[in-house]
């Protein structure tokens, strides 16, 4: 039994994000079908050091393969020197339940979430958006934009980030990166970026609102790819209330697990019928963005079938280049 080991500069090269969006699409598309079983998530805390594991399994009917990605959030990482974040997907075949592929998860994962954002945004944000807020300058929030502005002739970039010297190196990297504007600003706060946007993106930790929808501009499109625990949140109850259209990627965790609908819902702001599925959008079973002036929300949480779809399209390129490394693993006795 062999198994192929892709490193994240493999996987780097195997897979970018104009190839990344139309896969999500395709993840979204085979949900809608019921082509996919979903585990559920799957969370062990640590309390010595301080830090959690989750487990994310995938399977594909009608012999499609399995997946496993493992997460660790290791929150003290940093004062030794090390992400705290790490990641790794197994893939498996559909067939014999064999292991076929490992491969490195952080990359795949920032790119999965911010290409989830780009098919989202095709069917919910105004195709002649031209100004982003990014409330958020991290990891996140720069493959936000990079997928962004690879679906939309984006010219102006405003940036309100909780460090200003963290907001300002972002900035500068932003500027220097083909595919994205020059034209990148440092907002003075949240509610300036906000108010002169197209498209908002919120893609940070915060506990409590950093977008107001008393800010929002009609016709705007918001992205939430930040905190994804029941009690925290980054929109406030106006900001989904003044929504039009609200859609997530998980129908079965968002709304338990996302703050940012889980409390409106709770208040009596909006109801759950009132929350479409992304899949369902993309699928045509629900109506994505209809008017102009309507306000549009999306929540982002990450979906195992994106992991999965996304690794197995990366698995399928490493075999036909011949990249990573092969190692016989033994286990084929009876």
């Amino acid at each position: 039994m062999q198994l192929r080991i892709l490193t994240e500069n493999d996987v780097r090269s195997l897979i970018d994000m104009d190839a990344a969006i139309p896969i999500q699409e395709e993840a979204f598309a085979r949900l809608a079908a019921g082509e996919s079983v979903e585990g559920l998530r799957s969370f062990v805390v640590s309390e010595t050091p301080p830090g959690v594991a989750i487990f994310n399994p995938c399977f594909l009917r009608n012999g499609g393969g399995y997946g496993v990605k493992v997460v660790s959030d290791f929150f003290g990482n940093g004062a030794r020197g090390a992400a705290r974040m790490s990641a790794l997907v197994t893939l498996f075949d559909g067939e014999t339940g064999h292991p076929r592929t490992v491969m490195e998860g952080g990359y795949l994962t920032d790119l999965r979430t911010g290409a989830g954002t780009g098919a989202a945004a095709r069917r919910l944000a105004r195709a002649d958006s031209r100004v982003v807020a990014l409330v958020g300058a991290g990891r996140v929030a720069r493959n936000q934009l990079r997928a962004l502005a690879r679906t939309f002739a984006i010219e102006r970039v405003s940036i309100a980030g909780r460090s200003e010297a963290r907001a300002r190196a972002f900035a500068e990297e932003v500027r220097d990166e083909d595919g994205l504007p020059d034209d990148v600003v440092l907002a003075r706060s949240a509610t300036e970026a906000v108010r002169e946007a197209d498209i908002v993106v919120a893609a940070t930790t915060a506990s409590e609102p950093v977008i107001f929808g008393r800010d929002l501009r009609p016709g705007s499109f918001v992205a939430a790819a930040g905190a994804n625990v029941a009690t925290a949140r980054e929109v406030d109850t106006e900001t989904v209330r003044r929504a039009a259209r609200l859609a997530i990627d998980s129908p079965a965790e968002s709304l338990a697990n996302a703050g940012d609908l889980a409390i409106p819902i709770a208040e009596g702001a909006i109801r759950e019928a009132d929350v479409a599925g992304i899949a369902d959008i993309v699928a045509g079973t629900r109506p994505g963005r209809e008017t102009a002036d309507e306000i549009a929300y999306y929540k982002s949480i990450g979906l195992p079938i994106q992991d999965l779809v996304t690794a197995q399209h990366i698995e399928r390129r490493a075999i036909a280049a011949g990249a990573g490394t092969v190692i016989e693993m033994g286990g084929d006795h009876d």
